[in-house]
């Protein structure tokens, strides 16, 4: 029928196949279209129509993007991700990013690549070739296995670089993750977490986390078996390196990295079976390796250089340590542990602490350690009958460490800028220390804690927080100490010698000065303080706030505050000189049945009672436990030769006429006078005993000085020390004596 003027016309078999081909030609670019692009804001699900030839990939550039069926996928230059990038729900994937960079806009939640592929699919997952940059996390993978990440590179994301959880198999190879960080969390490089089987090759890992978030920083494995770090860098980390925790297992770090990290190179708590070999650890802020609470621990020819801390190790059990070189670290090898089995660890020869052996002995006995040997640091542990002697020990967390040990001598060490310079503990008795000195250390000189029958003779100790610290132990004789400038802040309480919970501890002979708290600072029982020197220290020469004890012919003067501050009852406290201190010369905080005897005071303010009940004995009568006979009372001078005693009306026996009132309940009722302060002190004069006072006194007080002996000699000077000054104080005392005697004599016979 003719078409013209409406007129309809059937068309024929031609025209027909022309509309088929032209349909089917349609089909075909419709086709071509997909297999060169697919546009963003869909998916590419099993149902999408792809192309005749699926091997040619497909591009991706706009987003998001979700993947749900097999192929290879290339990334093209892409606008901004705003919330999400891509997620891949399927196995057998390809993401190829180019070189190009997938870029987010740091939005919260936003994730740059999430994959989540059942475990029960195989899910062989490759991205390579691929930076993600400016996501709240760089890629996400979750509860996947098999999957790849080759040279694929996470920039300034700001809560992750790459997490991993619950996920197994799972390899990184040649990529990076940098400058992860945020006010809040802090940030992470990578994250692992609750997966298994996770390798982590040739990859960097720097600029992660923030100084002030410590728990922020490069690497960290939580709850994971088998996580394997090798030949890679983790560096320059703003929080700390690498962190495994709360039951991680089998992790290692081999033929890496670690260096100037803010906070340790790496930390591993509460983990089993960890090995950490053939790295380097260089310039971390804290530790190179710090271990807490770990089990069987395996570290090994490692070198660990200028940390802080070079190995750290606390709560851990059977370390195998060997052929580690720690060099020019502050601490080089720190162990710190509260029970014996925290020393149970197999530590060999070949470790080296600024090129010298790190000794690490247990259950050994009769062994000589000297300057043959020359080790860096000794740690003994079940061991007895060592002598060490003739070393210099510096730079770890103890010079020497004793635990559980038995018939220790140790003489003639130096302990240069240790945490400690000696450290004994739990259990270790019948120790003998002589002739050591501590400089430098950051804690303590000397610290003994449940230590037994110990004996320190010349020990020197000064620039530490505490020159010498004794913690619950026993049956201690301390002589000639000497500890000087032992500072830092006040509240710390940084002391000559601090005694806290011990029994039985005699001090004789020594001199603390320059303490920026205290000489001596005790709340223990039965201490005994005999001919000590204690001078110009912060706060006061002596705090004692437990008793008894007995404090004997002790000088306190010009310290900053107080000379004696006492908080003790039924101690004794006789013939000791207080002068020159700023405050006062003695302080009783509380106190009841203490005796005060022929004790010189010779402040502005000679004493303070702070308690209203407080009743003691400022007088002696009879014979005390002290073996002396003696009935005086106190000298109460003044340094402007006003006190008490200076200007009282005294008898014939040297006593003021009248008692000196200190409050209420503490009366002096023999105080001395100014006329026979000396002879009232009762010292004794004639020591050879022959009966009588002569120049043979005088010879046999400078032999005893010259040897050594003065636990008996007596300070004829008054200046609170034993020395040449008392030796013509004596000559002076007999001449005088035998001046007064004769001239008595020409009276009664005029």
């Amino acid at each position: 029928m003719d078409n013209r003027a409406g007129i309809f016309v059937k068309p024929g078999k031609s025209f027909q196949f022309f509309l088929i081909t032209f349909i089917i030609l349609i089909f075909f670019a419709i086709g071509f279209c997909f297999a060169d692009e697919i546009q963003a804001n869909g998916s590419i699900g099993p149902d999408d129509i792809i192309g005749p030839d699926d091997s040619s990939g497909y591009y991706i550039d706009s987003f998001p993007m979700i993947i749900e069926r097999p192929g290879t996928y290339y990334l093209k230059p892409s606008e901004t991700a705003e919330e999400s990038g891509i997620k891949i729900l399927h196995s057998d994937i390809i993401l190829d990013g180019l070189g190009e960079t997938l870029n987010g806009n740091m939005s919260p939640g936003s994730v740059g690549i999430y994959i989540n592929v059942p475990k029960t699919q195989a899910s062989n997952i490759i991205i390579k070739n691929l930076t993600i940059k400016d996501f709240e996390t760089g890629t996400r993978i979750e509860g996947s296995t098999g999957v790849v990440l080759d040279d694929v590179h996470f920039i300034s994301n700001t809560r992750s670089g790459l997490i991993i959880e619950s996920s197994e198999n799972i390899e990184i190879i040649e990529c990076s993750s940098r400058n992860t960080k945020n006010d809040i969390t802090g940030g992470y490089g990578i994250q692992v977490l609750d997966s298994e089987e996770v390798r982590v090759k040739n990859t960097l890992v720097t600029g992660n986390g923030n100084s002030g978030k410590a728990s922020s920083g490069g690497v960290i494995v939580t709850n994971s078996t088998a996580v394997n770090i090798i030949n890679s860098q983790v560096t320059s980390n703003p929080g700390f390196g690498i962190r495994a925790e709360r039951g991680t297992r089998q992790f290692v770090l081999s033929q890496s990295e670690i260096s100037a990290n803010f906070g340790d190179g790496i930390n591993i708590d509460s983990c089993p079976s960890p090995v950490i070999q053939n790295s380097e650890f260089n310039k971390n802020k804290e530790s190179g390796i710090e271990l807490n609470k770990v089990i069987q621990p395996v570290i090994k020819g490692n070198t660990i250089t200028q940390n802080t801390l070079g190995i750290s190790i606390a709560d851990t059990e059977e370390m195998e340590l060997s052929g580690n070189n720690l060099k020019n670290n502050r601490i080089g090898f720190d162990i710190s542990a509260s029970d014996i089995r925290y020393y149970n660890h197999h530590v060999t020869n070949s470790n080296t602490i600024d090129s010298r052996p790190l000794l690490y002995l247990n259950g050994a006995h009769g062994r000589k350690i000297g300057s043959g040997t020359n080790p860096s640091m000794i740690v003994l542990v079940n061991s007895s009958d060592i002598s060490v002697s003739d070393l210099i020990l510096s730079k770890n967390c103890a010079g020497i460490i004793l635990v559980n040990c038995e018939n220790i001598t140790l003489s003639s060490i130096s302990f240069m800028e240790n945490g400690m310079g000696l450290r004994s503990e739990l259990g270790t008795r019948n120790l003998v220390l002589t002739d050591l000195h501590a400089e430098r250390n950051l804690l303590s000189g000397y610290y003994l804690s449940k230590t037994k029958n110990f004996t320190m003779s010349s020990i020197y100790g000064q620039e530490s927080p505490s020159g010498i610290f004794i913690q619950n132990s026993a049956d201690g004789t301390c002589k000639n100490l000497f500890m000087s400038h032992i500072y830092g802040v006040k509240s710390r309480l940084p002391s000559g010698i601090t005694l806290c919970g011990c029994d039985n501890v005699t001090i004789n002979n020594s001199e603390f000065s320059q303490c920026s708290y205290a000489g001596v600072l005790s709340d223990s029982k039965n201490l005994e303080l005999t001919d000590n020197l204690l001078i110009s220290n912060g706060f006061a020469g002596s705090v004692i706030l437990s008793g008894p004890v007995k404090i004997h012919q002790n000088s306190f003067r010009n310290n900053d505050d107080t000379g004696l501050i006492l908080k003790a009852d039924q101690s004794f406290i006789v013939r000791n000189t207080f002068s020159d201190n700023e405050k006062q010369g003695l302080l009783i905080l509380k106190g009841d049945e203490n005796l005060f005897s022929e004790n010189v005071f010779n402040d502005l303010n000679n004493c303070n009672i702070q308690d209203p009940l407080s009743y003691n004995t400022w007088n002696g009568t009879g014979v005390t436990s002290l073996g002396s006979f003696f009935t005086g009372g106190n000298y109460w001078g003044s340094p402007d030769g006003e006190g008490f005693s200076d200007l009282c009306d005294a008898g014939l026996d040297g006593y003021c006429t009248i008692p000196y009132i200190i409050r209420p309940g503490n009366i002096d009722y023999h105080p001395l006078s100014e006329k026979e302060k000396v002879r009232s002190l009762n010292m004794n004069t004639d020591l050879n005993q022959n009966g009588y006072e002569d120049l043979q006194d005088v010879v046999v007080y400078m032999n005893k000085l010259t040897s050594g002996d003065t636990s008996t000699l007596y300070d004829f000077s008054g200046d609170g020390r034993i020395n040449l000054n008392d030796v013509v104080a004596l000559f002076n005392i007999i001449i005088k004596n035998k001046n007064e005697s004769s001239e008595d004599g020409e009276g009664q016979k005029s």
